[in-house]
Order: C-alpha cells, then structure tokens, then sequence
C-alpha cells in the first residue's frame, strides 16, 4: 500500500493550474485558427480514367497474332500518369495559364497525384492549386493527353500502320523481283525442248533394246532349226515343215523394228519345196550373220545413246531444279506479300477505332469546397496542444510555487533565534 500512486495529489495540481491550462488550449487553438485563416485555401479537382477491355479482336490472319496485354500493365497506368514526357506536355497544353513560378517540372508535378482506384482498372488523377478553375484547367488537359499517350503507348496504331506499310511495300518489291525472274526463265525454259528429245531418245533406246532382244530369239531359232536340219542328209530335199520354219524365220527378222536395216538374201526361184538340206542350211546361216551384224549395229547404236540420254537428263533436272527454285521464291514472296497486306488492313481498319482501350471517365468540375486548410480541424489539433503543453506547465509551475512558499517558512526560525 505504501507502494501506491496518490492521483490526489495530480488531481490538486491540476484543479489549482486550471487557469493555465484552459487559457493554453484556448490560445493554441485560436491561433492554428487564425493562421490557417491566413493560409490561402487549396482546391483539388479530380478526373477518372478507366481502362476497358476489347470487346473485339481483329485477326485477318493467323500467323501474325496480335497480343493481348496482360492483367499487369494496370499497375503501371498510374505511375505512367506522372511521367516526364505527359508532365511536359500538360505544361506545353496550359501555356500561358501557367505562372511563371509554376513552371518548374517538379514543382508542376507537385500539384498532381495520380492513384489507381478500388479496381486497377480505374485511374484517378487529381490536380492541386490555389485557383479552382485553374486545377480543373490541369487536371482536365492532363486527363485528355493522358488517354491519348496511354493508348498510343499501349496499341502504337499510328506506329504499327507505318511499320507495316513499310514491310508491304518491301514485301511487293520483292514479289516483283521473284515474279520477272520467272518471267526471264521461261523466255529461255529449256524443259519443253528437253524433255522432247529425251522422249525421243528414250523411246529409240526402247525401240533398240526390243530389236536386240527379237533378233536374239530369232538367232536362237534359227540355230535349233540348223540341229533340227543337220541330222537329216544334205541332198534331200528340205520338208515343207522346215522351209515354212525357215520363211516364218525371214518374215521375223524382216519385221524386226530398227533403224539399220537387215539386207536379207532370200532365193525366188523354185518350188516352195525344191531346196535341199544343204541349201537350207546355208541359208540360215546367212540369215543368222546377218541378225548378229544388225545386233552389233544395234549395239553400237545403244552405247551412243546412253551418255546422250543421261546428258538430256542432266539439263532437265538442272532446269527444273533451276524453275522449282524460282516458283518457290515467288510463292514465298506473295505469300508473304499477302500476309503483311492483310495485316496492314487490320491495322488500318484498327486505327480507325479511334476510342482506344483507356477512355476518358469523368471530368473535373470546378471545385467549391477547399481540400487545404482545415480550418476546423487545425483548430482542434492547436487546442489539444495547447491543452498537453498547458499540463505541463501547470505542474512546473504548481512545482515553482510550492518550492517558493516553503522557503520562507524554513528561514523564519533562523530569523527568530
């Protein structure tokens, strides 16, 4: 108990000091009253931006895809607001309703604020100033040329048609080259002509080729005719059988299809049976010299033409290699000429969209009512000061005066001795 706090004791001082107390509050607070009189009052216009979402997106081709900007870059619209390059701007639009003091870019960025609003997509710019009709003048003029940078910044419409342009034109000089260097290849295309004589050159070898094979049977014939004739005598005559094998053997060889001809020695005189063995084998034998020398013609003939024929092969796989690559290049470049022309149609018919995705939400009234000072509040705050600084006083004071009325009680008893 002995440890206890007396508030009485407080309590006393406070009650005895009252006087300096009330008279501090009443002095602090009348004079933050006063001074905020003095103060010129300070108006805040505001403006509201919002920034929408696309209700539609053009896409006249697939392969050049426009993208879309995330959810994030909200969070760089307000910080945008208060660049350098809009700041100037503003200054370059007010002009002359600027002091000349109001001219400095920090000191003009002092008087705007910028803040995103309870959705990110809600910007709120706020103007400053002593002059109502003057903060509404900036903070309306910064909205508007903030609406255009933003949207210039973001969609870059003016730039992307100039860019494309650009390419389109490119783009149509390069097909142009493409198309007359194909145009210039087929006043000389070699193909037609090639591939003809290839033809030709290939049906002869075929041609060629069929005859060896035929006059190499009808040899193989002619000699089994020979074995056939040879075990019969010489003198006898030959049976019809073996003449008519004989004559079908000429008839064979005589239709065989060559450009050499074969000079066959056929006899006209006599029955169709009046040869004998001998002759008959004779003749064969003269049939099958002359199939091996046109077989050797034929041959010859064969040997010329393969290098003839690999050589047209060359010159028309060169040509065609030649005209694949021409028609690939052009078809790459009107591709691409097609592509960029369609994406400059987007662009245009885009840039006509002159709203834009950050949009103009309210305007600035003039404000009526100052934000700055407060001259009810202030008043309030000077009071509870005066009040904290009159409760201390009180007690240094209250501790003065006890220190002063107990000195000259302890000097009166030394006076009296």
């Amino acid at each position: 108990m002995e440890d206890e706090i007396d508030l009485r004791k407080y309590v006393d001082v406070l009650i005895r000091q009252w006087k300096w107390i009330v008279g501090l509050a009443i002095v602090s607070g009348l004079a933050a009253f006063i001074v905020s009189s003095l103060i010129a009052p300070t108006y805040e216009a505001t403006a509201l931006v919002v920034v929408t979402r696309s209700r539609y997106q053009l896409q006249f081709d697939p392969r050049i895809e426009t993208v879309a900007q995330p959810q994030q870059a909200y969070r760089a619209y307000p910080e945008l607001a208060l660049s350098d390059d809009l700041v100037l701007q503003v200054m370059e639009r007010l002009g002359g309703e600027l002091n000349t003091d109001e001219r400095d870019l920090e000191s003009f960025r002092m008087r705007l604020s910028a803040r995103a609003g309870a959705d990110p997509t809600l910007v709120r710019l706020a103007a400053t100033g002593t002059d109502p009709n003057q903060a509404q003048a900036i903070v309306n003029a910064w909205a508007a040329l903030y609406v255009a940078y933003a949207n210039e910044l973001y969609q870059q419409q003016s730039n992307s048609v100039t860019f494309f342009e650009a390419q389109v034109a490119e783009a149509s000089q390069e097909l142009e080259k493409a198309e007359q260097a194909l145009i210039d290849f087929q006043a000389r295309n070699p193909i037609n002509v090639v591939e003809a004589q290839l033809e030709s050159k290939q049906m002869a070898l075929s041609d060629y080729l069929a005859a060896d094979r035929t006059i190499s049977l009808i040899i193989q014939d002619a000699r089994s005719l020979q074995q056939q004739l040879a075990q019969q005598d010489d003198n006898a005559p030959v049976t019809l059988a073996d003449e008519l094998a004989a004559l079908y053997l000429q008839v064979d060889a005589l239709n065989a299809q060559a450009s050499v001809p074969i000079q066959l020695q056929i006899g006209g005189s006599g029955s169709l049976a009046s040869r004998t063995v001998s002759e008959q084998v004779a003749l064969l034998d003269a049939l099958i010299n002359a199939l091996q020398d046109k077989a050797i013609e034929i041959r010859r003939e064969i040997d010329a033409l393969e290098p003839e024929i690999l050589e047209l092969q060359e010159a028309q796989q060169a040509a065609q290699v030649e005209l694949d690559g021409l028609t690939r290049i052009r078809d790459v470049a009107d591709d691409t000429y097609s592509t960029l022309a369609r994406k400059l149609d987007e662009v245009n018919v885009a840039a006509q969209d002159e709203s834009g995705e950050v949009r103009l939400a309210s305007q600035a009234a003039v404000p009526t009512d100052p934000v700055s000072p407060r001259k009810a509040l202030n008043t309030v705050f000077g009071g509870l000061l005066g009040l904290m600084v009159g409760i201390a006083a009180a007690f240094v004071i209250d501790a003065r005066q006890s220190a002063a009325e107990k000195s000259p009680a302890l000097t009166r008893p030394a006076q009296a001795s």
